[in-house]
């Protein structure tokens, strides 16, 4: 009997890899649309999806499939143009596939009439394809004209610009600016006061319009940039279809609304079709599904590399061995064969079981390891559809991405990764008209980078926008009580403000960001791997976040302390220093709080044995051993009995079964089988702050 549970997992894991793969390159082709072998590639996605849904029996995935195999293959033949409206369409329906192919994971039932749009969609464009040949494509360019003032002493008249602009495509608005013209008793008569707003929409590039004004260019200042000629394709109807099967409106009420060439979403409002707040909670809840499918990125399953398999193997059979000869040389031991040269051969046997039992650990970890490309490259999309909601082009710069991660590590990042980039687009990049003022391409550009340095991972993010307003930071934090005044604070102390909960500098809240929530929550994440984030900006330049975590989470260095009879473990990267304090350089402050005095610095002072609650050996702090660790910036005093010195530890999972304890992040084994527990330093310095 077939195991169709089996075959449907199999196929789900399958799936989802050419479902990325499908999606890439349909991004990639966007600013590729000549490559043909990553057509082929994108080709071959979809055929592989459609062949083996066909063949355990998903024919709804199939026929889905089959019908974006038939556009693609159109585009192979280049009687279709991959051009912007096309890939919008295609990347819709991969995200069909998706949720149809989750179905079959999660066995749920998909039910196929969504589809109907799509096909219908994609059979128009099938029945209109291009006569044998990609035509050239239409394309809006948006100009600034800002002639020089003494055009008209120099005898041009830039009516004749606007002529020939008309003689290379179309110009669809143009719009006088008269803010520069003066009173009349300021006004000279002989020159040039006026701007123009002018968009053209033609089958020309930008280096031909810019010829146009070759004979004007002394003096004037103009500005050519293109313009998403299909945003309202791309938005409007989504929009109807989503009111339509919220239940909100009905088809037809939509599809008058469309006869009318204004907003989809101002017109049913006017009609009294819908509410404004059915508008608004239609597209939040589509959008959050958008950011979801970014967050969950990272596949349960991971795909290993055979060669790291077969070293693994080796170095299992390395050890098979070396137990049989540990076997061997005890068993002649019993029978009374030389008692030295045994001793020497378990120490050869041994040191050889040491570098094994490293190069295994060293091997199992290395299977954990993913490449940090697999995340980077969703936000590819993300960052395309987030750009065009805010009217903005900016691009996304992707380095680094052969770079390795623990996979624990790699599925936690996502989320901070997604708020940072929606900051940039929101806050750090300006608009196309801002950026050109300030002399800057209309473009943005956000670059996502990783690399390693020693232990731990690297990665950028980094914008070439506006960067933070110190100014406004200062201001927020003054207005909420943060701080009395910013004279003792350094650039530094002023722009980690903003990893406050609850602090935004946004003139008001928007659908990407602006809540007072994001950045704080970005920290708090980052730290709860171990991790720290760096802020690095500049007025006009851009703004860098950088975050540094290390390899793995599984494990890590740290110190081993002795509380009493118990043994504890602290990660080594929240440790600053220990130290046995002199008498007179512990202070208490009042009856709850103490602190040490180091080289001029005082630090809170916090007794391990009062906050877990256990016997302690040693209460003065003179006699004991402190441990001096970091969180937030801040330096905390950790009171010990004993320092027992520094190894590697294993974290494990204190388990379902037992509850969560403040300051306590799991349990380790020792080398002597001992339990010992590991402190959480930030749940620790968290319940310092709440019991003062």
């Amino acid at each position: 009997m077939v195991d169709f549970k089996k075959l449907y997992s199999i196929f789900v894991d399958e799936a989802m890899e050419r479902i990325t793969e499908l999606e890439d390159g349909l991004l990639r082709l966007e600013k590729s649309p000549d490559d043909k072998e990553l057509i082929n590639t994108i080709f071959r996605a979809a055929h592989t999806i459609k062949g083996s849904s066909g063949s355990i029996g998903l024919k709804d995935i199939s026929k889905f499939t089959h019908g974006i195999e038939e556009v693609l293959d159109l585009v192979r033949q280049e009687k279709l143009n991959p051009d912007k409206e096309l890939i919008n369409i295609l990347l819709d329906a991969t995200d069909m596939i998706k949720e149809m192919v989750r179905c079959v994971a999660s066995e749920t039932a998909f039910d196929f009439n969504r589809c109907e749009d799509l096909l219908k969609r994609m059979e128009e464009i099938k029945k209109s394809p291009e006569s044998g040949a990609k035509s050239q494509k239409i394309k809006t360019f948006k100009i600034i004209f800002i002639p020089s003032p003494d055009l008209f002493k120099r005898g041009i008249d830039p009516s004749i610009i606007i002529d020939d602009l008309k003689n290379i495509g179309e110009i669809t608005s143009i719009v006088a600016n008269t803010e520069a013209v003066p009173i009349l008793s300021d006004l000279n008569p002989e020159n040039l006061y006026l701007r123009w707003d002018i968009q053209l929409r033609t089958d020309k590039d930008e280096s031909e319009i810019k010829n146009v004004f070759e004979f004007v260019e002394d003096g004037s200042d103009i500005r050519i940039f293109p313009v998403n000629t299909h945003e309202y394709e791309k938005c409007m109807a989504p929009l109807g279809r989503m009111l339509v099967d919220e239940g909100i409106v009905k088809s037809e009420d939509v599809e008058d609304a469309l006869k009318n060439q204004k907003k989809l979403g101002e017109i049913l409002v006017q009609q009294g079709k819908v509410s404004q707040k059915d508008i608004e909670n239609v597209i939040e809840k589509q959008r959050g599904i958008k950011i979801e499918s970014f967050k969950n990125a990272v596949s349960s399953t991971i795909r290993v590399d055979l060669k790291k398999l077969d070293h693994l193997i080796n170095i299992v059979g390395e050890m098979v061995i070396i137990h049989s000869m540990f076997r061997q040389t005890i068993r002649s031991n019993g029978q009374g064969n030389g008692g030295n040269a045994t001793a020497e051969r378990l120490d050869v046997l041994l040191s050889q079981l040491q570098r094994i039992g490293s190069d295994i650990q060293e091997s199992a970890m290395s299977l954990r390891m993913l490449p940090v490309g697999e995340v980077f490259q969703r936000f590819i999309r993300l960052v395309r559809e987030l750009s065009a909601s805010k009217n903005k082009n900016i691009e996304l710069i992707i380095t680094g991405e052969e770079t390795e991660l623990d996979k624990g590590v790699l599925e936690k990042i996502t989320d901070p990764l997604v708020h940072l980039i929606r900051n940039s687009i929101d806050h750090g990049i300006e608009t196309p008209e801002e950026r050109l003022s300030k002399g800057k391409p209309a473009n943005g550009a956000i670059h996502l980078s990783a690399y390693q340095m020693g232990d731990s991972v690297y990665i950028d993010v980094e914008d070439d926008g506006r960067g933070l307003n110190k100014e406004k930071i200062i201001e927020k934090a003054i207005s909420k009580g943060i701080i009395n005044s910013a004279q003792s604070l350094t650039d530094d102390q002023i722009y980690n403000l903003i990893f406050l909960p609850g602090f935004s500098t946004a003139e008001s809240v928007t659908d990407v960001s602006g809540r007072g929530v994001g950045m704080d929550v970005v920290k708090k994440n980052i730290e709860s791997l171990n991790g720290k984030v760096y802020i690095r900006t500049g007025q006009d330049t851009g703004t860098t976040i950088s975050i540094k975590l290390p390899l793995t989470l599984a494990i890590i260095d740290g110190l081993t302390l002795l509380v009493g009879e118990d043994v504890f473990a602290i990660p080594i990267t929240s440790v600053v220093e220990s130290l046995r304090p002199n008498r007179m350089d512990v202070k208490s402050l009042n009856e709850k709080v103490e602190v040490i005095n180091v080289r001029g610095e005082y630090i809170p002072l916090m007794r391990l044995y009062e906050i877990l609650g256990i016997t302690s050996w040693k209460k003065d702090p003179w006699d004991a051993i402190v441990i001096v660790a970091m969180h937030e910036g801040r330096k905390y005093g950790l009171l010990a009995d004993e320092l027992l010195g520094e190894q590697q530890i294993v974290i494990k999972s204190l388990g379902t079964a037992t509850p969560k304890v403040r300051g306590i992040a799991g349990g380790t084994i020792l080398g002597d089988g001992r339990v010992a527990l590991v402190l959480d330093v930030p749940g620790i310095a968290e319940m310092v702050k709440t019991s003062s």
